[in-house]
This record gives C-alpha cells, sequence and structure tokens, in this order.
C-alpha cells in the first residue's frame, strides 16, 4: 500500500504527538509541516497551493477555531481527509457549515476528541457495559486549569477551551442533555469559572466546573448509578500536575437489613501509558481507507459538545 501524504498545520504538544505518530506509521507519510504563525498569514493562493490534492490526501490541524473552520472546509472541499483540535469552530453554526462540507465531499471529518482514546475512559465504559449498575443518577465533572488558555488558544475561553473536552465526555457518558442552567464569574461563560447544571431526557442532572483558577490542577469525572459508583481521576500524558490516571469503581453492598452500607470495597486501577495519539491515528486511517467507520471524534459529537458549550453561555446571560 502507498502511504497516505499528510500535512501537519500548526504546533503544539498535541500536534507533535500526531507527528510523532505519523512518523512510526507505515500507512502514512508527513510530507510538508506549516506552524501556526506561517498559517495565520495565508492568502487565498497559499491555501489553495498547500491544499493540494495531487501532493495531499490528508491534513491535521492544530489551529485556534478562528483558523480551524475555514482552513477545515478548504480541505474538505478539495476531498481531503482533516483530523482538527475539538472544537474546531468557534459557534455551532461553523461546526453546521463543516458537517455540510463533509457530506459534500465525501472526505473523512474527524476532531480531536482525544480523551475518548484515554486508558481510564475506555476502562471505564467497559466497567459499565459489564457490571449492573442499573440508571445513571448523577454525574459530577471538574476540568480546574491553571490559568487561561494560551498560545494558539489564547483568545479561547476556559469552557471551550479546556471544559470542551470535558464536556464530550459528559455526552459519552450521559448526554444528550435537554436542560441547562449555568452561572459564570463574567458573562457568557468566558470567564474564570463557569458552573453548569445539565439534566437528561432521563433525569440524569450533571454538574461541570470548568475553572481556570485551579492552583491544584484538577481532571474528575464522578458517575453515580443506581447500584454503584464509576470515577475517572487524573490524565495523561504529559500532564503530571493532574494527578495519575486512574479508575475508580465499586458495586453497592447492603448490610442484614437490607440498607445501602457508605463506602463499599473499590477497585482502583493506575494508568501510566498513553497512546491516543497512535489509537487516533489508527481510527483515522481506518475510515478513510473505508475499514471502520468513525467512533470517536466524528462530526456529530463535535457539534453536541460545541452546541452544549453555547447553551451554558447563553444560560450564564439569563439565569438569575
Amino acid at each position: 500500500m502507498t502511504p497516505l501524504r499528510f500535512a501537519v498545520f500548526g504546533k503544539n504538544d498535541l500536534a507533535a504527538s500526531r507527528c510523532h505518530a505519523l512518523a512510526a506509521c507505515r500507512e502514512t507519510r508527513i510530507v510538508r509541516t506549516v506552524s501556526h504563525e506561517d498559517v495565520s498569514g495565508l492568502s487565498d493562493d497559499d491555501w489553495q497551493t498547500l491544499l493540494d490534492p495531487a501532493e495531499l490526501d490528508a491534513v491535521v490541524f492544530a489551529l485556534q477555531p478562528t483558523i480551524a473552520t475555514g482552513a477545515t472546509r478548504r480541505a474538505l472541499q478539495r476531498g481531503i481527509h482533516v483530523l482538527s483540535e475539538l472544537p474546531g469552530g468557534e459557534t455551532v453554526e461553523d461546526i453546521v457549515n463543516l458537517r455540510e462540507a463533509e457530506r459534500d465531499s465525501g472526505a473523512i471529518l474527524k476532531f480531536g476528541c482525544g480523551l475518548r482514546h484515554h486508558g481510564n475512559v475506555r476502562a471505564a465504559q467497559t466497567v459499565i457495559e459489564e457490571n449492573n449498575y442499573g440508571r445513571l443518577l448523577t454525574a459530577r465533572a471538574v476540568y480546574g486549569h491553571a490559568g487561561p488558555p494560551n498560545g494558539q488558544f489564547a483568545n479561547t475561553s476556559i469552557l471551550k477551551g479546556h471544559g470542551i473536552h470535558m464536556l464530550d465526555l459528559l455526552h459519552l457518558f450521559c448526554g444528550p442533555f435537554e436542560t441547562v442552567k449555568a452561572l459564570s464569574s463574567g458573562m457568557a461563560g468566558g470567564d474564570e469559572n463557569v458552573f453548569a447544571l445539565l439534566r437528561t431526557a432521563d433525569g440524569a442532572i450533571a454538574e461541570l466546573h470548568s475553572s481556570s483558577t485551579s492552583w491544584r490542577q484538577t481532571f474528575r469525572l464522578e458517575l453515580g448509578f443506581e447500584r454503584g459508583y464509576v470515577w475517572l481521576d487524573g490524565h495523561l500524558p504529559g500532564l503530571e500536575g493532574y494527578g495519575p490516571e486512574m479508575l475508580i469503581h465499586a458495586r453497592l453492598s447492603h448490610n442484614s437489613r437490607g440498607e445501602p452500607d457508605p463506602n463499599p470495597d473499590e477497585t482502583v486501577t493506575e494508568f501510566d501509558t498513553h497512546s491516543s495519539a497512535e489509537e487516533e491515528l489508527a481510527e483515522f486511517l481506518d475510515a478513510i481507507t473505508g475499514r471502520a467507520p468513525l467512533r470517536r471524534g466524528n462530526s456529530h459529537q463535535a457539534f453536541d459538545a460545541i452546541n452544549i458549550a453555547e447553551r451554558i453561555c447563553a444560560a450564564c446571560e439569563t439565569w438569575a
């Protein structure tokens, strides 16, 4: 098989990990890289030259949302497959337009919903599927970052810059959501702390705190079921400040009178390796070659994440 030709636009840690994955894969080769600074100054003619389907099969965009939307649309319109960072756009309308370009072109569009590839997330899905925990009742989520988004995401709110990845996980385990209420330390979810309450049609309630003033960096998702709980805590790679990546789960036990006992025996698993970039690339390649459909990071999932983020922002303005 002739290797698929890739270009990588933008430079950050995630882009670097994807470059390593591409370089190590026999099915791909990198034909060009373009820095974020260079991308911001590209003209229409420059884009036409760089996104030439005679030279490229696929691209990786590690770009701020203001640039990513147009770049992704251009690539799709030329039949080039795209892997773009989440959220991949600034608004729901951006994602709707990209979904339209994806449909019309027949090219594959994958978003970097990287947390779905993490070991504790995949293990949590298995635990929930294999154990009869009953109905989901609650979810408590905290994504606490020390300082606002920086670098190429400096103009992105904490909710869309970091919190949107937790919103994606909430959709994975809980969503979709019917009801949204929210408060923030500013307006429209654009300040340092956002608190959101979300409710599903089944009555499960989720709580999210997205923060840029969490000096003890925190990543935690607590799922409470009728007959047990599943907690995800910490994450890799290169984010040791959030603590080790762990999965904690327990099944409810009862005393002799049939009453629930607090603090049941837990199973704790720690994950010390991480290969999400390789798994993400493998799934992207499977979709490009027709071996399997996208299961993680498809455009519908990206739409759900940015849609609920915008609803939270709107609720911050209207809830008194």
